[in-house]
């Protein structure tokens, strides 16, 4: 069984979430993925906690699957390997801080090195405007393109529990690499992609941002309600658990009316006649369902709201997620191996394909593939000994630009 990006090898020149995302994704695709990683303390990401054994969630998360090579890109030995290894190479992915990795060799530089090569660089805010040059973390990206007061209600907003800036940019950038590499198949020649977080989040910020453009007045947030329809959030029962109701429609509407609040009136009434009517109407509205669902217990709700069709779900907890009778049905939980031989349950890759090939489930220790790399390049022995033993007043390169 052949991976689908077999013989495809990617260079990874990446700090925290955004860009190692995307790459985790090619690696379970089956490209080979080689990391580069700064002297002295890696991937930042290895540093967030060690929560897995000792290693940091986000880490064994992103990069199982990986070589890890150690090279000092402020060290000419280092800079040195780094462009053998992408006159070779058939992607690069790079989120380092903005200008670092030009200061290193220039894009023009890479298409002329090697004309095959994709190249993806991911920033905050991009190469040109007056936010170019600043470092972006997630929340900051966030809290720029307006996701932040977006979410949560109006007197208190809310960041989401992940990185979303960092989340989106890697999965355009997955799709833009393999765009890109299927493009290439026709033209025999790579390109350059930039993808900047925030354009990705202006991109999903577009029901607001339209509305506010348009009407000049984009719904409020609304917690766990829905800022354009209702009714739909969560809703108490009983025994004093909460389910969610989505209703999309008005034969949803009418099916929630009928046989699970068993209040047909409530059809009759002109505050409901529409989801236009119920949302101007909101307090009304989730009173009218409130009250009757919270006589009812949880099972009773559940079973009403399958026998109607009406959509719903659990407020599910963490630990709830873990024993998720979808995720145990579907086989979402794997195994990867840590640096120390352990190994650990993992969520599955979202990428499924039929025939699904079997993907690289090591978590590399830091630098654990330098010397097997610098080998297959062909260096000798003493080129190998000044990229693996850096002048320690080298420091390190430059700090990344998204990051949790």
């Amino acid at each position: 069984m052949t991976a689908d990006l077999r013989g495809i090898r990617v260079i990874a020149v990446e700090q925290a979430v955004a860009a190692p995302l995307c790459t985790r994704h090619l690696a379970d695709l089956g490209a080979e993925v080689i990391k580069i990683e700064r002297p002295g303390g890696g991937d930042f990401a290895r540093g967030y906690d060690e929560s897995v054994h000792g290693q940091a969630s986000h880490f064994v998360w992103l990069n199982r699957g990986k070589r890890s090579v150690v090279l000092d890109l402020k060290s000419e030995p280092g800079r040195h390997v780094l462009r053998r290894l992408l006159r070779e190479a058939d992607v690069l992915v790079c989120n380092l801080a903005p200008g670092a990795l030009h200061r290193i060799v220039t894009d023009e530089e890479l298409a002329a090195l090697n004309p095959r090569l994709v190249r993806c660089y991911l920033s905050g805010y991009g190469t040109s405007g007056p936010y170019a040059g600043r470092k972006a973390y997630d929340a900051l990206v966030q809290g720029e393109a307006g996701t932040i007061t977006a979410t949560g209600t109006p007197e208190t907003p809310a960041k989401p529990g992940v990185s979303l800036a960092d989340l989106a940019g890697g999965t355009y950038a997955l799709t833009a690499v393999t765009a890109a590499l299927y493009a290439r198949e026709r033209t025999g020649l790579g390109r350059r992609i930039d993808v900047a977080l925030f354009d990705v989040l202006l991109e999903w910020m577009s029901p607001l941002l339209l509305a506010e453009m348009h009407s000049g007045s984009a719904p409020r947030p609304a917690g766990l309600r829905h800022a354009s329809i209702a009714p739909y959030g969560p809703y108490t029962t009983a025994d004093g658990k909460d389910v969610l109701i989505a209703v999309q429609n008005e034969g949803q509407w009418s099916r929630l009316c009928r046989t699970v609040l068993r209040a047909p009136a409530l059809l009759e009434d002109p505050a409901f006649a529409s989801n236009s009517a119920r949302v101007r109407h909101r307090e009304r509205t989730e009173r009218a369902v409130q009250a009757r669902l919270i006589t009812l217990s949880t099972a009773e709700v559940t079973d009403r709201l399958e026998r109607a069709d009406v959509p719903y779900a659990r407020l599910n907890q963490i630990t709830d997620v873990l024993a998720h009778p979808q995720a145990e049905a579907t086989g979402r939980w794997s195994q990867a191996t840590l640096p120390d031989g352990r190994t650990v349950r993992v969520v599955t890759s979202a990428l499924h394909r039929d025939p699904e090939p079997p993907g690289g489930r090591r978590v590399p220790g830091l630098g654990e593939h330098t010397a097997q790399v610098l080998r297959e390049l062909g260096l000798s022995e003493g080129e190998m000994a000044g990229v693996l033993e850096p002048p320690a007043e080298s420091g390190t390169p430059p700090s990344t630009a998204p990051a949790r």
